[in-house]
This record gives C-alpha cells, sequence and structure tokens, in this order.
C-alpha cells in the first residue's frame, strides 16, 4: 500500500483492519488457552496463568515500545522513498529485538519466581505459575521478532501479510493445545509450548518475508544487522518513551488491581471479566492508534502537509466511530457478554458496574489514543509520553489514594471514575499538544522548502 498517495479516507481502513483482525485474533488464542486449561487440565491452572498476566506485561512491554520507534522510521523513510535508509533501519531494528531477546530470556528464565514470591502468588499455584513463566520467557525471542517484523511490515504499508501468518500460527497454537493439555496432559506447560512454538513459526514468516519479498519497499540483509548509530539512536529515542509508557501503565494497572482486591473474590472475578472484553475495544483504538503512526509518519517522510492533516483526521475519526460503536455494545449488552465468562450473581453485578461506566465514556479513549499517535508519526515520543503518564498514571494513582478511600467514592463504580476523569484531562492535554507540535513541524518544513528552492535558484544562476 502506497500511503503517500489516493485516498486516505479508503487505505486507512484497509490498513487498519487487519491490524485489528491480528490483535482479536491473539486476544481470542489467550482465552483458547484459558479455555483448554480451564475445562481439561488442572483445577489451579487458570489461576496459575492469570497469576502472571500483569508481570509478563510489565516486564516485556518496555522493549515491546521499541517497535514504535522501527515503525514510525521505517513509515519516515518510506515516504522519503529511501531505501538504503529504511534497509539500515531494518538492520538495526533486528539487533535491538537480538539484544533484548537475549536479556528478557536471562531475566524471565532466572527470576520469575523471585517476582512471583514478591507479588505475593498464593502458594497453590505459584509453582504452576513458574513453570509456565519459564517456558514462556524461553520463547520470548520468538514474540519479540515477531513484533519487530510486523512493526516494520507496517510501516512499510503492509499489514495483510503479519495478519494472516497470525492467523496461521494462531490455528497451530489452538490445534497443540488440544494435544498437549489433553492427551499428553501436560497442563500449564503444554499451554506455554504451544505459545513458544506458534510464535516461533510466525516470527520466522515474518523474517522469511523481510528476507525474500520481492514486493515490499525495503528488504532484510544479515550484513545488514548491525549498529548504526543515528538509526539505533532514532528507534531508541522514539521507542523507549513509548515502552516506558507501556510499562507504568501496567505498572499502575497492579495499583488499581490492589484497590479491587479489597472488595473480595467476586469483585475480582467480576471486573476481571470485564476487563477481557474491554481489551477487545482497547485493541481496536490501537488498530486506527498504529494506523496513525503509519500515515502520518510517511506522510511526513513525503513533506505532504496536506495529508498529514488528512491521515490525522480520518483515523481520528474512525478510532471516534469505534469506541463509541463498541462502547454503546458494551453498556447495552453487558451481561450477557459478562455470562460467557461467569455465572456468579454478585460477580456479574461488580463487573456491570465497571462496563457501565467504560462503555458510556469509551469514546475519550478512543480519541486521545489515535491524536497522540498521530503526534508519534512526526517522530515526537516523549511529549505524549510525559502526557499520557500524567494524565493517566499519576491522576488515577492520585485518586486512588485521596477520593477513592471516601465513603461516597469507594465503590467499584467509584473506584473507575477515575478512568474517565484521566482520559478527559489527558485527551484535552493531547489536544493542545497536537496543535503545537503540528504548528512548529510545518514551520520547519516550510523553511526547509524556502532553503532548498534557494539552493536550487542559485545553483541554476551559475550553470
Amino acid at each position: 500500500m502506497n500511503m503517500t498517495t489516493g485516498s486516505i479516507a479508503k487505505k486507512s481502513l484497509l490498513f487498519a483492519f487487519p491490524v485489528l483482525l491480528s490483535g482479536w485474533l491473539q486476544l481470542l488464542y489467550s482465552a483458547a488457552d484459558l479455555i483448554t486449561c480451564g475445562n481439561f487440565g488442572s483445577k489451579n491452572s487458570v489461576g496459575a496463568i492469570s497469576a502472571t498476566t500483569s508481570l509478563i506485561s510489565l516486564i516485556v512491554s518496555l522493549f515491546l515500545g521499541f517497535s514504535v520507534g522501527a515503525n514510525v522510521l521505517i513509515a519516515q523513510a518510506y515516504g522519503e522513498k529511501d531505501k538504503e535508509k529504511a534497509e539500515r533501519i531494518i538492520g538495526a531494528t533486528y539487533l535491538i529485538g537480538i539484544l533484548s531477546s537475549i536479556l528478557l530470556l536471562v531475566i524471565g528464565v532466572t527470576c520469575s519466581k523471585y517476582f512471583l514470591l514478591a507479588m505475593g502468588t498464593p502458594s497453590d499455584i505459584i509453582d504452576l505459575s513458574n513453570v509456565y513463566m519459564t517456558i514462556y520467557f524461553i520463547g520470548i525471542p520468538f514474540i519479540i521478532i515477531y513484533n519487530f517484523g510486523a512493526a516494520l511490515l507496517r510501516g512499510m504499508g503492509d499489514t495483510l501479510r503479519p495478519f494472516l501468518y497470525l492467523f496461521f500460527s494462531g490455528l497451530i497454537n489452538v490445534g497443540l493445545n488440544f494435544l498437549f493439555v489433553i492427551t499428553f496432559k501436560l497442563d500449564v506447560a503444554g499451554v506455554a509450548l504451544t505459545t513458544l512454538i506458534s510464535q516461533g513459526i510466525s516470527a520466522f514468516l515474518v523474517t522469511y518475508t523481510l528476507l525474500r519479498s520481492k514486493n515490499s519497499f525495503a528488504s532484510l540483509h544479515w550484513k545488514k544487522i548491525r549498529f548504526y548509530k543515528v538509526e539505533m539512536i532514532n528507534i531508541l529515542r522514539i521507542g523507549l518513551p513509548a515502552g516506558i509508557q507501556s510499562a507504568l501503565f501496567s505498572l499502575s494497572n497492579v495499583v488499581l488491581q490492589s484497590s479491587i482486591n479489597s472488595f473480595g473474590s467476586a469483585a475480582v472475578s467480576g471486573t476481571g471479566a470485564e476487563s477481557s472484553i474491554e481489551s477487545f475495544l482497547s485493541t481496536g483504538v490501537d488498530a486506527f492508534a498504529q494506523t496513525a503512526v503509519a500515515f502520518v509518519g510517511a506522510n511526513y517522510g513525503a513533506k505532504d502537509k496536506k495529508r498529514i492533516l488528512t491521515s490525522t483526521f480520518y483515523t481520528s475519526l474512525y478510532g471516534f466511530l469505534f469506541s463509541l460503536s463498541g462502547g454503546l455494545f458494551v453498556y447495552f449488552f453487558g451481561e450477557p457478554l459478562l455470562r460467557i465468562y461467569i455465572s456468579d450473581p454478585e460477580a456479574i453485578s461488580y463487573g456491570l458496574e465497571k462496563i457501565k461506566i467504560i462503555g458510556a465514556t469509551y469514546t475519550i479513549y478512543g480519541l486521545l489514543c489515535t491524536i497522540s499517535s498521530a503526534v508519534r508519526g512526526l517522530g515526537y515520543s516523549i511529549t505524549p509520553m510525559i502526557i499520557s503518564l500524567v494524565g493517566i498514571c499519576v491522576l488515577r494513582i492520585l485518586y486512588i489514594y485521596t477520593l477513592f478511600p471516601l465513603d461516597q467514592f469507594h465503590t467499584i463504580f467509584g473506584l473507575y471514575l477515575s478512568y474517565p476523569l484521566s482520559w478527559g484531562i489527558t485527551w484535552i492535554a493531547h489536544i493542545i499538544s497536537m496543535i503545537i507540535l503540528f504548528r512548529n513541524t510545518f514551520k520547519k518544513m516550510d523553511k526547509k522548502e524556502v532553503t532548498t528552492s534557494a539552493k536550487q535558484q542559485e545553483a541554476v544562476k551559475k550553470a
């Protein structure tokens, strides 16, 4: 897909749709893991896997943020039609991926038991949780390489093949779940092994595409997987703030979870089921956010101000419409959706309290994600990170420790009021930031055009 020409309204939808389906497939496969263990594994297997989720997210999200930097830079190189630069970015990205994988593998395999103990994981599930985490982190290089490779392909306008590879490996994941868990009785170890194998397949397919595809704008070359100072610095400059933001979001969720725990196991079950439903909404919003990064980045590389603004408008519009329709759907159909996960009436009532406030206000979240991603497409990463961290993480934690303890706010509904309040403040801050940064960027682009034009006229006079 050429993101610098043609209808942005049409192409951005075509770009986002496979990304959205890829995210939903990953969620469905994760659900299949839990369903398989819940029906055919030991009685503690689901709890053992669930106990690792926030910890794994906290450890891995920092490094997956580098894929955002790779996506922005490859999109800008694509817009500039600079193939040599793009191939340096691909080589630098793979080097970062390899180094990150080694570090994560060592940390995950050697320290998982200590992390689980520090989190106060119950004694009856900690051994199973440790088995799952250890095998998961043995396969972490495949997860890193797939996400980095998919980000590079998407930055060059290719969202279809990453989706197809994920679909194929996901089918293998489901099939191996039945084989390892039902037939071989491997329980959580079997689920972890299926994740390792399926992610290995998707990582191989993405890497093979970058190596061999004749249709891609730029390719991966083994000899170019090495240190490029400028490209490495830029990937880290853009990707590290995104990774820190994701990691701190995970940390704030840990604090939030501790508040939920104070209401008892029914509240934990109900809000946990709602979180799974909500993850399908957040994945859809993220698809349009990734589209904003790619289209704004490509047209920034092409120095096309009009298409930058048009890309921002349509991706924000689609993010708004998706979050509006999705939020209303879960608002009105919350109870039957929750019953897919849980049957306890008390747990369902807790889940409904959360789903009502989240569903009714989700459009705010959709807008702030797409707007901040458009700013990242221009190469700014620190500013949106700071705004999101202060507006969402810090304000939410302050709310939990100040207003939430008061009697009138000390309910699940009162706890989740922190979501729309923090979203609204953050959204306003992102709009102000976007206006300022877009204006500054366009001024710089105008100055470059004037300078280039003057140099060309001077060259003509000399000739």
